[in-house]
């Protein structure tokens, strides 16, 4: 189930593009820009770019790609 970037508290919104900015570094990163690419992140869920997802079955809040939801209904037809 998709959930809009409105419905979470700015402090929620935040701590979720942070778990996701962390978990898609790279071990190449050289000390990352923490709060700027959190903010970064903030701003590509806002413009639709990254979508929030809650998982029922997990109870797990994901960011996901347009594309990679889009796999996943093309997926649910066959």
């Amino acid at each position: 189930m998709l959930i809009s970037y409105k419905d979470l508290s700015q402090d929620a919104l935040y701590s979720l593009a942070r778990e996701w900015v962390v978990s898609n570094l790279s071990e190449t990163e050289s000390q990352p820009d923490l709060s700027e690419w959190t903010d970064k992140t903030i701003q590509k869920i806002k413009k639709g770019d990254l979508v929030i997802e809650f998982g029922e079955e997990s109870q797990t809040v994901y960011l996901k790609t347009k594309e990679e939801i889009a796999v996943q209904v093309d997926a649910s037809y066959e």
